[in-house]
């Protein structure tokens, strides 16, 4: 089996070059070492979180594109190896700021007031409003609310257990006393009259999984409720940067389910000015 720096000499790289990249190559390990990813499983939202990381480092976008070209290298060399079947580094280029959070968030007060405007007129309603306050109070994703079970519910306990999907990490959070209620009587009357076959707690119409079509139409009441309404994700972003205002950096990470720290700094009101302008500048070069 050829070496990695075997593999760049194929490509007709300079000593310089290629001494540059097992440099650099050493340093991404080194990051994925700390933050625990497995480099098989190395997906492409992990290589943008490390340009992100590299960037805070206050290095320039030049070295980071640098960086990430090595990465890229290193990829392709697995690839070769038959150690990994795609590259998640492919054409990843920096062109300006890494994510983004919206100018337009909402403040607890209207969070809290959407949440208590909403009416509940009928079953479907009131499966959104449940939908709602798991929005609004736990913060929860779209790809969240779509895996959540029956048992995920500790309501004697007043909690709920969200667990892992997609890159967020599982975790436990305590619920509102207003949403207990209203959790209490979803299971026990209002859920079985609308779905009979999904094991899921939440299903869209004819006990359809995807709850995209169901969250337009919650969307379409909240904008009535409140114009600046956009999406969950805003009111995700919404909430992550509320709770920063009141709890420490590491305690909104495990509540946000964020893998990285970076992924939770990014919300705090002392950034914000600095994430405008996010992912349409950052993409892989055409």
């Amino acid at each position: 089996m050829n070496s990695f720096e075997e593999y760049l000499k194929e490509q007709g790289l300079k000593p310089d070059t290629i001494y540059q990249h097992r440099k650099y190559v050493s340093y991404f390990l080194a990051w994925l070492a700390i933050e625990n990813v497995i480099l098989v499983q190395v997906s492409y939202n992990d290589i943008l979180d490390y340009a992100d990381h590299q960037k805070k480092e206050n290095n320039s976008v030049n070295l980071v594109n640098r960086m990430l070209l090595a990465v890229r290298y290193y990829f392709s060399y697995l690839q070769k190896q038959e150690q990994i079947s795609y590259n998640p580094a492919a054409g990843i280029s920096l062109k300006g700021s890494i994510r983004t959070v919206p100018n337009d968030l909402l403040e607890k007060a209207e969070l809290d007031q959407l949440y208590e405007s909403y009416e509940i007129r009928d079953e479907r309603t009131h499966r959104n409003k449940v939908m709602l306050g798991l929005l609004v109070y736990q913060g929860l994703t779209r790809e969240e609310l779509e895996i959540l079970r029956p048992e995920h519910l500790k309501l004697r306990e007043g909690r709920i257990h969200v667990p892992a999907v997609n890159k967020n990490n599982g975790r436990v959070l305590a619920l509102q006393p207003d949403q207990i209620l209203d959790l209490q009587e979803y299971v026990l009357v209002v859920r079985g009259k609308l779905q009979s076959r999904s094991e899921r707690l939440f299903t869209g119409r004819n006990d359809l999984e995807n709850l995209k079509n169901s969250l337009l139409h919650l969307n379409h009441a909240l904008r009535k409720l409140n114009p600046k309404v956009k999406n969950a994700v805003q009111i995700r972003q919404s909430v992550i940067t509320e709770w920063l205002k009141e709890k420490d950096l590491r305690t909104v990470q495990y509540m946000a389910g964020h893998r990285y720290v970076s992924s939770t700094e990014r919300y705090q009101t002392t950034n914000l000015e600095d994430l405008k302008e996010a992912l349409n500048k950052h993409h892989p070069l055409k």
